[in-house]
């Protein structure tokens, strides 16, 4: 029983040991990490006050608000997105060379792999949340003009440009959308078929009469 417990102990030790040996050799990746980290969060935060401040002095946020009619992200500002990107953009740009330091194996390859994706993620937001704006003024400049169906042409034209955008951004974050791609093309097909054959009952009609008139004067 003691010989039992005296191994057992011994075999505990030496885990432990182990432990706090692989601990000890992890110690200083971990520090540089996290120094690195905290670098680029710094320097991301100074990249945000400086991108933020230069376009509230152009004005972007007042000349989107006045040509958009619908809020994108809710409140959230175009300076406010562009700078939280560029900070972020910038923290992730660190996080490659600090999992480089930490010799942790498998999390390691994960913190590597996530620091190559999320570049492509920031991108993918950043170009559907600047494709709304685009399809908000879009659908308010037609809508500006006085025309029959102009709030339809409007929203349709917003819609599309909203899929399209949204197809190019899934692309841009790596999402496999030939199922959506084909579904979306099905689809604008139909509309234009729609529209085709509407435009060309409306001018039908409307040309009826001088076609009438056409006729008779060839049949004289």
């Amino acid at each position: 029983m003691v010989t039992y417990l005296e191994a057992t102990g011994i075999s505990l030790m030496d885990v432990l040991a182990n432990l706090w040996f692989q601990f000890i050799q992890l110690l200083p990746g971990l520090i540089g990490a996290v120094i690195l980290l905290l670098i680029g969060y710094f320097l991301g935060a100074l990249f945000e006050g400086i991108i933020k401040g230069a376009l509230l002095k152009a004005g972007l946020d007042q000349w989107v608000e006045k040509h958009e009619r619908h809020h994108a992200i809710g409140k959230a500002s175009v300076s406010g997105i562009m700078g939280a990107a560029a900070k972020w953009y910038t923290v992730v740009l660190f996080l490659s060379p600090a999992a480089a330091l930490i010799n942790f194996g498998v999390l390691s390859n994960l913190l590597y792999e996530l620091a190559r994706w999320l570049p492509h993620v920031i991108a993918g937001v950043i170009i559907f949340y600047f494709g709304l704006i685009i399809a908000d003024m879009a659908e308010v400049s037609i809508e500006s003009h006085k025309f029959k169906w102009r709030h339809f042409w409007g929203g349709l034209v917003r819609v599309v440009i909203i899929l399209f955008v949204l197809d190019i951004a899934l692309k841009e974050i790596g999402v496999n959308i030939v199922i959506a791609e084909s579904t979306y093309l099905i689809i604008l097909t139909g509309i234009v078929l729609a529209l085709a054959l509407a435009i060309g009952i409306g001018f039908g009609s409307a040309l009826k009469p001088e076609a009438a008139k056409i006729l008779k004067k060839l049949n004289k």
